[in-house]
């Protein structure tokens, strides 16, 4: 008996051991014997605990609790949220907040073990600041040249999307044409811009790509980008001065190539660039009409909203004129919009049908200089752009001699073709020229 008692005292561990050996492994005491963790289990919630969560922003009084983890069906890693989350959008949150996404998104490993992040480009960093981020928007991140490509390689480059081998090819020595076009007409920057390609339509464009090249049926890059709704593509084409209101053969714009789409983003972005929405196709057909087209509420809503906005700025800018001594009847033709950066010039046909019209009645051209970003303006006194105004071969004559900004008009009945002569301002981004024209009552 005492050799028992001598064994069981040897087996029997001491009481402080076995308290630290339980707070050591807690989950493993607590569990019965078939459902411990085996070494492999262990390794895998080791790793699943170093992967990086988000956090949103919260008081600093505030105790962190994890919510349970659970991976939902997409199979992607939870995301640890505070106790009391608040949305706080400053800059440097949002830029955290995205690089942590793409973390947990678009983590590969290296051979050493080191995480890296993919940008949907041929670049590893382990980090990107905000003016690293703002370089490589601007293609200044590095100074790579590599060995020259052919023009079709070039071609298929940028087609495919590689954008290390087009910015490779680009700071090379090798002189390239950079609007070849193909069979059909199609340049680099159609390419890019009908792919959402958009580091590279950057890079093309510092290297001076034309933008408002067309094909053989009038289709600009603008229009491609427009019709496949890549809103930041449409951005970065504007910004480098595409024409906003340029036509197919067929006549139609990039505003009714978007409003076919129902792609309501783009439709906004171009209306705040000076789109015209009664701008008509071959057959007659306005932007409204491709709206309506595409069943979509919000495109048709954007477009009544922007020419009843348009017309109630033209009309209360015709009375705050005039001092309210003039009465509006009735427009002899929907309003148009010119941007001063697609050139000096602006034609257009209107059809006209004789009235009889009240006594002491006329018509009047009105032409406005407007600004549609953020809220439109207009004006119609200050500096002017217009040098002539031609309806059907004859020159119209301007109201008052030291101001250009209103013509007499004498449309005849039927077909009538309007020029007018602008200054020419190619850099001009926000200045829009408004063409409208009432017949009119002096009180």
């Amino acid at each position: 008996s005492d050799e028992k008692e001598g064994e069981e005292t040897t087996a029997k561990p001491k009481p402080g051991e076995d308290t630290r050996e339980r707070r050591e492994r807690p989950e493993e005491a607590a569990r019965p014997g078939w459902e411990r963790r085996t070494p492999t289990d262990d390794r895998r919630k080791r790793r699943e605990d170093s992967e990086p969560r988000l956090f949103m922003a919260c008081d600093d009084n505030q105790d962190v609790q994890d919510p349970p983890e659970v991976v939902d069906k997409s199979g992607m890693f939870p995301i640890g949220r505070s106790a009391r989350a608040r949305s706080l959008l400053c800059p440097d949150i949002m830029l955290m907040t995205y690089q942590l996404m793409t973390h947990l998104c678009n983590v590969c490993c290296t051979e050493k073990g080191q995480a890296t992040l993919s940008l949907g480009m041929d670049l590893n960093l382990d980090w990107m600041t905000l003016d690293d981020f703002q370089k490589h928007l601007n293609g200044e991140d590095e100074i790579l040249s590599g060995p020259p490509l052919s023009p079709s390689e070039l071609r298929d480059a940028v087609k495919s999307g590689d954008y290390m081998a087009v910015k490779l090819a680009l700071n090379s020595k090798e002189d390239y044409n950079l609007d070849q076009e193909d069979i059909s007409g199609m340049s680099l920057s159609m390419l890019a811009a009908a792919g959402g390609q958009d580091d590279i339509l950057r890079l093309l464009i510092k290297k001076g790509v034309r933008v408002n090249g067309r094909q053989k049926n009038g289709t600009t890059a603008l229009m491609h980008a427009a019709e496949k709704n890549f809103l930041t593509t449409v951005a970065i084409l504007l910004e480098a001065g595409s024409y906003v209101n340029a036509q197919t053969q067929g006549g139609e714009t990039a505003l009714m190539k978007a409003c076919k789409r129902g792609n309501a983003d783009v439709v906004r972005l171009l209306l705040e660039y000076g789109a015209d929405c009664n701008i008509l196709s071959k057959h007659k057909n306005t932007a409204m009409y491709f709206a309506k087209l595409s069943n979509n509420l919000v495109v048709c809503d954007l477009i009544k909203d922007h020419i009843n906005m348009l017309s109630s700025v033209a009309e209360d800018t015709i009375r705050a004129y005039f001092e309210s001594r003039l009465v509006l009847l009735e427009p002899v033709f929907p309003l148009a919009c010119h941007r001063l950066c697609e050139g000096p010039d602006f034609s257009m046909e209107f059809g006209f049908k004789s009235q009889p019209q009240p006594e002491g009645s006329g018509i009047l051209l009105f032409i406005f200089h407007a600004n549609f970003l953020n809220e439109i303006t207009a004006r119609l006194c200050g500096p002017c752009s217009v040098h002539a105004v031609v309806l059907n071969d004859k020159f119209q004559l301007p109201i008052f001699l030291d101001s250009h900004f209103i013509y007499s008009f004498s449309p005849v009945p039927g077909i009538n073709k309007l020029f007018i002569r602008l200054t020419e301002a190619p850099t001009a981004k926000v200045t829009h020229t408004v063409i409208h024209t009432h017949t009119h009552t002096l009180l």
